[in-house]
């Protein structure tokens, strides 16, 4: 029996090394390559499918810079080229006669919280400030918890 084609994977080629483990996490849970690129804000699929496009050098080396960018670990960048060297081994297909293809940036999807500079904290808080003192003048007034006769 065959799966219909919306309940079939995307790429089972890929499926060994998209669920492999990178490393265990600081709770000791395994980290996938599918979340680790997930993280990173690339579609799964696809930087695995343009990876084993990759000559195997190129592969370890392009995977192991995204490696060394997951958010939340940091490896030495030897390291990271030899969990790279070791998941490109899963990848279907190493074609080694292709021409070098352009590297791919990755955008981060989880970012650390910037701080505001002065300027920015003191503009917020005069808009604030301005907003209330509006919203006073809208509504008859301000009220400080006591009546006046």
């Amino acid at each position: 029996m065959t799966l219909r084609r919306s309940f079939r994977p995307l790429r089972p080629d890929l499926d060994r090394f998209l669920f492999a483990a990178v490393e265990d996490e600081i709770d000791g849970i395994r980290l996938s390559m599918i979340s680790a690129l997930s993280r990173l804000g690339l579609d799964p699929w696809q930087e695995a499918g343009r990876l084993s496009s990759l000559a195997r050098r190129e592969a370890v080396e392009q995977l192991a810079r995204l490696i060394a960018e997951i958010p939340g670990i940091f490896r030495p960048a030897g390291e990271a080229r030899e969990i790279a060297d070791r998941l490109v081994g899963l990848l279907p297909k190493h074609d080694d006669s292709r021409a070098a293809t352009p590297q791919i940036q990755t955008n981060p999807r989880y970012s650390r919280p910037q701080i505001l500079r002065p300027s920015q904290f003191w503009l917020a808080c005069f808009v604030l400030a301005a907003a209330v003192l509006v919203s006073g003048i809208i509504h008859g007034g301000f009220m400080f918890g006591f009546e006046v006769p």
